[in-house]
């Protein structure tokens, strides 16, 4: 019998081959990178006893390293993207940048006297953390937003605008969003700082939020009506009934809207979840006390919210009632509507940020 020598050859090389690989050390792997630690997510609240106050998401306890006082009369608060640092608007005379990790208070004046001070209004932080933008009134020194270079802490530019109260900004940071008190909605161009347009409102801003895809605008006002931007189109295209009257806040999925108001059948504070799908209002959680039933008192008014990265908390703010202590802030598990208070000082809770540290 005579064997085909190539295919003995591939035989023999094949069995070589498969010895050779039984025999060879095993292929060096490199080590798994660890896991990055996950940023913990914390709720920072301005108060009106002049403290910003932090809150562990984790477990709705107040940190006593959060105690960090900013004076004046602390109202709105907004965090960087990175969750470093804080700005608070004092109504009357300042900014305060606060370094979280330093613990430490810059503070940016506005005033240019006492007898015509500034009055400060809303904010905004740039989704690349380089720029706030804050609504000042004067009205002897001119209406503008006052745009503030994160890493000097110095006012950059000022947008003039009329009367400004309400700043949101879009997903790309692009366009600022600045309405008035007359019941107008700037559009500016933050390349140049530019208005690029003037769109009418129903009425004066409470509160605006934009969706995450930037297409449209969430707007509320004192007639408890959520009024609906278009953005591409540049005017509202559809209005909400009975929602509510102050701060809302968009889920990150965008399918959600968490607005606070006042529940006026039950003379209580109230957040209304709208489906953002539909525009219409899904359900209402009460949230604070309501009036007794002898005597005079306040219910629990509520007006700021945010809510966390992953939209499984929202933290409401507000002015206290009868039997709402002053310093409380509502926790609210967005799945179960569970509603947790959390006293955090001494005076009425004005504003709410939510960030990762």
């Amino acid at each position: 019998m005579h064997f085909q020598r190539p295919a003995v050859r591939r035989t023999i090389a094949a069995v070589i081959v498969s010895g050779l690989a039984l025999l060879a050390p095993a292929p060096v792997t490199a080590a798994p990178h660890p896991p990055k630690p996950q940023r913990q997510v914390y709720a920072y609240v301005t108060s009106l006893d002049g403290h910003v106050y932090v809150i562990d998401t984790r477990t709705n306890k107040v940190l006593g390293l959060g105690t960090t006082a900013v004076g004046g009369v602390p109202e709105r608060v907004a965090v960087t993207p990175d969750g470093a640092s804080l700005y608070v608007t004092n109504a009357f005379k300042y900014v305060s940048a606060v370094s979280i990790a330093k613990k430490s208070v810059t503070n940016i004046p506005y005033d240019k006297s006492e007898l015509s001070p500034d009055l400060l209004y809303g904010e905004a932080i740039a989704p690349d953390g380089k720029h706030a933008y804050v609504a000042v009134q004067n009205p002897f020194h001119g209406d503008k937003v006052s745009v503030i270079d994160t890493a000097t802490n110095q006012v950059s530019a000022s947008i003039k605008v009329s009367r400004p109260d309400e700043v949101v900004i879009n997903p790309s940071g692009k366009r600022l969003y600045v309405s008035d008190s007359k019941g107008s909605l700037s559009v500016i161009n933050t390349t140049n700082n530019q208005v690029i347009t003037t769109i009418r409102l129903n009425e004066p801003a409470n509160g605006m939020a934009v969706t995450p895809n930037g297409k449209r605008l969430y707007i509320t006002g004192n007639s408890g009506t959520v009024s609906v931007v278009n953005l591409a189109k540049r005017k509202i295209v559809r209005t909400i009934p009975s929602v509510g009257t102050g701060g809302l806040v968009i889920s990150p999925n965008g399918n959600r809207a968490y607005v606070v108001g006042v529940d006026s059948k039950a003379r209580q504070g109230k957040v209304s979840v709208v489906n953002l799908n539909t525009d219409t209002v899904t359900k209402t959680i009460p949230i604070g006390d309501t009036p007794p039933t002898t005597g005079s008192g306040r219910y629990f008014l509520p007006s700021e919210v945010a809510l966390t990265p992953n939209g499984e908390s929202a933290y409401v703010v507000g002015s206290y009632g009868h039997a709402t202590p002053q310093g409380t802030v509502f926790a609210i598990n967005t799945a179960t509507d569970a509603v947790t208070p959390i006293t955090v000082g001494a005076g009425d809770t004005m504003g709410i940020a939510v960030g990762r540290l």
